[in-house]
């Protein structure tokens, strides 16, 4: 663990403009500096760099934070990983803090995993190249399915011999320990014997993101039927098949580039892909897709484009993939491939711009691809018909964000000509039974509690408010400004109005507010930096983006025809509508929430909630009579 004063003297000591100045050329425009943006494509310059404030922001693809913040995203390292590279910089020396016995024993032991690992891809690589029969079976392969030498030596393609113990006996040669040759599954241990695991295969490293090797996956090449064509490593301290993707080392940048990622089936695949110039593409490992595989995918991108093979087994996966995309909250488009046909055989078949143009084309969103594909099973069937609407709106109604939601339904409405309410009544359904009729019905499985969480979840309609204060304590919290006769500070005056009162539904949002309230409890007040160079990621990208981006006065206040040159001239009154809008919005949300019960009420509670809705709408009007008093006066 890196010590926490050796992460502040690594925030000290950095400077935004010399890191970012490693990666991109920046020319001065007044007080920042001015950029092309390094994660997204843009011919006019969008990404400027703040010495001043030490953060970054680009207006074009929206990211933006600290130095740290920077070198997680250029690089996709994580957290303790940008703190290290940084340290490399700056001569910052890291001492470690003093582990347990045991932290160092289960430490040194995860370590030799991959120390195992590593020797031998090693051993492979080298038995590929350098070995008659590597060269003869294992290279010839390769060729023969048109796999170039850059390719072989961009994935660390190697090859096992066809000996019981080749491997093992080298590894044991040079002193790697059976244990952990065992562990890792290179090796197999039998009654005091140990052979290969992987003997007479091809084989494909898999890496970490980082670029650890893990593990393995091996294809036989003999014909065999007692033996599985394809082989992976088991489960370890280092590799558990769930959360890895094949490839995601070698795409990581270009799927945050294009901000899409192909996900395909196969370790060959992703090869042909990359050979054909599409780099932002990943495979599931030999195991079906997981929840745990997307969400890492969701590190880099919220969109995921599935290419699977045109046959009936494709499909199959394709809509089990679907759902478990949709219920992470990503956005989801299919590509089917003609049938006899998976991204490796059609990319070497039509070259690197036919494919390229192929996918561009063939992609579907989810919406469009299944209704296409059931309709054409449920002609003139009107029980077929049921089935496919309700297959259509088990999909929709994973989808947790309520906008998109109504979006698809819209949509869907269209294309299956039944009338949106009818749709909308069947989602409400699906969500109050739990789920049970959906295509993820599997009892108490991770996936679906999380889907079933996701839906539940209000994503609210007070965003634009919420951010709207935050902003004002990041911007103004230590202007003094005259509230109610008496002076105080701007965090002061928020605090006083909303602590205890209203609940944020961003939780990062929360956490500033949070913040500074603690901070003012003990007579301390919180500066902009706090945030910008706050040790969660998170924190700091939010802060760095909110003061970056260029803001106006409220709506509201262009509405009724106010217009000034600046809003600090206008400071308390800006507050004090800020604060007011935020109330409205939450007091409409719940208004929304009741207007729902309302409609599955029953008669004796019936009165009760129209009594709320009425309060809540008397309040609503008072606060907005305050409003309209604040912007005009």
């Amino acid at each position: 663990m890196i010590p926490k004063e050796t992460i502040d003297n690594i925030y000290d000591s950095v400077r935004i403009e010399e890191v970012v100045g490693d990666f991109i050329t920046l020319k001065k425009r007044g007080v920042n500096l001015l950029g092309n943006c390094p994660f997204h494509d843009e011919k006019t310059p969008s990404f400027t760099v703040s010495p001043v404030k030490g953060i970054f922001k680009c207006f074009g693809c929206g990211k933006g934070g600290n130095s740290i913040n920077f070198v997680m995203e250029h690089e996709q390292y994580s957290y303790p990983e940008a703190l290290r590279f940084l340290a490399k910089k700056y001569n910052i020396e890291i001492v470690e803090e003093e582990q347990t016995p045991e932290q160092i024993e289960k430490a040194n032991a995860r370590e030799s995993l991959f120390v195992v690992n590593s020797y031998a891809r090693d051993y492979f690589k080298d038995t590929l190249h350098k070995t008659n029969e590597g060269k003869a079976i294992g290279l010839s392969y390769f060729k023969e399915r048109g796999v170039s030498s850059e390719m072989i030596d961009k994935f660390q393609l190697g090859y096992n011999p066809d000996g019981w113990d080749s491997f093992t006996k080298s590894a044991l040669d040079n002193s790697y320990k059976i244990e952990y040759l065992e562990k890792t599954g290179l090796s197999i241990v039998k009654e005091n014997k140990s052979f290969d695991r992987f003997k007479g295969r091809i084989m494909f490293p898999i890496h970490s993101i980082s670029g650890r090797v893990l593990g393995f996956g091996g294809r036989i090449l003999k014909k065999n039927e007692k033996a599985a064509k394809y082989l992976n490593s088991p489960e370890s301290d280092i590799y558990h098949k769930s959360k890895v993707l094949y490839g995601i080392y070698f795409s990581k940048s270009a799927i945050v580039k294009h901000d899409n990622c192909y996900l395909v089936e196969g370790y060959t695949d992703v090869i042909s892909m990359h050979q054909n110039g599409i780099e932002n593409v990943v495979a599931s490992s030999g195991t079906a897709l997981t929840s745990e595989q997307i969400k890492l995918i969701s590190r880099f991108t919220k969109n995921i484009t599935i290419l699977f093979d045109g046959d009936a087994a494709g499909i199959k996966a394709s809509f089990r993939g679907i759902d478990l995309i949709l219920a992470e909250g990503m956005n989801v488009k299919v590509v089917l491939f003609p049938e006899g046909e998976d991204p490796d055989s059609y990319a070497q078949s039509l070259g690197q711009e036919k494919i390229q143009a192929f996918i561009t084309d063939e992609a579907q969103d989810f919406l469009t691809f299944k209704t296409n594909l059931l309709k054409d099973e449920s002609k003139n069937d009107p029980i077929k018909k049921v089935q496919l609407i309700n297959e259509i709106v088990n999909s929709i109604a994973i989808i947790p964000d309520e906008i998109t939601r109504a979006v698809y339904v819209r949509e869907c409405s269209k294309l299956l000509e039944i009338g949106e309410v009818e749709i909308t009544n069947k989602i409400r359904a699906i969500k109050r039974s739990g789920f049970k009729n959906t295509t993820l019905q599997r009892s108490n499985t991770p996936a679906q509690e999380n889907t079933v969480k996701a839906v539940k979840q209000n994503q609210g309609s007070s965003e634009h408010q919420e951010k709207d204060i935050i902003r004002f304590l990041l911007e103004y919290s230590d202007h003094m400004v005259e509230f109610d006769s008496s002076e105080m500070y701007v965090a002061q005056f928020i605090l006083s109005e909303l602590e205890n009162e209203i609940e944020f539904s961003n939780p990062n949002y929360q956490l500033i507010f949070n913040a500074y309230a603690e901070a003012l409890s003990k007579g301390e007040l919180l500066k902009q930096e706090f945030f910008t160079l706050h040790k969660n990621p998170n924190i700091s990208r939010l802060a760095a983006d909110i003061i970056s981006s260029p803001h106006s006065m409220s709506k509201r206040w262009k509405d009724h025809g106010i217009y000034t040159e600046t809003e600090d001239m206008q400071l308390k009154t800006a507050v004090e509508t800020a604060i007011y809008s935020l109330k409205i919005a939450k007091i409409g949300e719940l208004i929304q929430e009741k207007n729902k019960e309302l409609k599955e009420a029953t008669e004796d509670n019936e009165f009760d909630i129209l009594s709320e809705i009425n309060s809540l709408s008397k309040l609503k009007k008072e606060i907005s009579a305050k409003l309209g008093r604040t912007i005009l006066r």
